[in-house]
């Protein structure tokens, strides 16, 4: 069923920005959603699938709202704002046979410093959110680039910033394949600075660097490699262990056990990257079976967040391969 939509805003420079220049950003609109867009002064018409139309009117109306809060606006961010509200719609789509669709903030965990807002953006990604709502202890398994770690620390600053917590711990073992720390410059925590990167690079995207800083230098955010968990046991806190398939049984188990009153834990793995002869999470699940406050939640492929052009680069490539097979 086809739909019409005119909008009409009330600031023509805004409405400048939100086209793009020579109409750019609107162009990315139509190639995503297969409608028709135009704009006349201050007016957007949108004409296509009703649904199509519905998602384009709700990017377009949350774009200029940012534009006029004075956030800048490039094609990337139109792109992955499109793709953010096609999976919302998608999973209440699919929750609305259960009578369980939420507002239009559906799933959204936080809001960055720099005004973006972070949420669960397929039905798996938001299982894996409510679990840790709901669960002591979180176990998530699933590839690279499917959230594990980003929807965790965003969980982890949300507890945080709400008081839910007082402390934010981030743990990784000091494990890459064929490398060994000894031969790093500097001291323990020069050596093992490089393998912690992954977790800093996801706090300076949710956080202001000045505040992030002060957080750390409080002691309030604290990352450190896995043996300096030893013989700690941390109340209020938010635990997340990455990497978590590089864990040793023996590690696994000192991990869990350093869990205190009021805390909550999340063990990230994905299991086609063990670079150690032996994971402890083999057969954790079945060990685990039944414990109460504990789950366990596993992401696919289906769950990778890419930047738009790099799905288009793939999809590309596969056409090509498929060809030449």
């Amino acid at each position: 069923m086809e739909k019409f939509v005119e909008l009409d805003f009330e600031d023509i420079n805004s409405c400048k920005i939100l086209t793009g220049e020579l109409g750019e950003n609107l162009k990315s609109i139509s190639r995503m959603l297969g409608v028709s867009i135009s704009s006349r002064g201050t007016k957007i018409f949108i004409k296509g699938d009703a649904q199509a139309v519905s998602i384009a009117e709700r990017t377009v109306k949350d774009l200029y709202r940012e534009i006029r809060e004075g956030l800048a606006l490039s094609r990337s961010d139109v792109e992955e704002r499109i793709s953010e509200i096609k999976r919302i719609s998608e999973i209440k789509k699919a929750e609305s046979g259960n009578g369980t669709v939420e507002d239009k903030n559906l799933g959204v965990i936080l809001t960055t410093y720099r005004g973006k807002k972070i949420c669960p953006k397929t039905q798996n990604q938001l299982d894996y959110v409510r679990s840790i709502e709901n669960n002591d202890v979180v176990f998530v398994i699933g590839p690279a680039g499917s959230g594990k770690t980003y929807l965790a620390v965003s969980m982890a600053i949300k507890y945080l910033k709400s008081g839910r917590v007082t402390k934010v711990v981030l743990t990784r073992p000091a494990i890459e394949a064929g490398e060994k720390i000894g031969y790093l410059p500097g001291g323990i925590l020069e050596k093992v600075d490089p393998f912690m990167r992954p977790i800093y690079d996801c706090l300076y995207d949710i956080l202001d660097y000045r505040e992030m800083v002060k957080l750390m230098e409080k002691g309030t955010i604290e990352i450190i490699p896995i043996a300096f968990m030893r013989g700690r046991t941390l109340n209020d806190s938010f635990i997340i262990v990455d990497e978590a398939q590089n864990l040793t049984y023996e590690q696994v188990k000192m991990v869990l056990t350093r869990i205190g009153i009021g805390s909550k834990m999340v063990l990230t793995a994905d299991i086609t990257q063990i670079d150690i002869l032996k994971s402890g999470l083999a057969e954790l699940d079945q060990i685990l079976k039944g414990v109460e406050g504990v789950d366990f939640v596993h992401l696919t492929k289906e769950d990778i967040v890419r930047h738009p052009v790099v799905s288009r680069i793939i999809n590309a490539l596969e056409i090509f391969e498929k060809k030449r097979k």
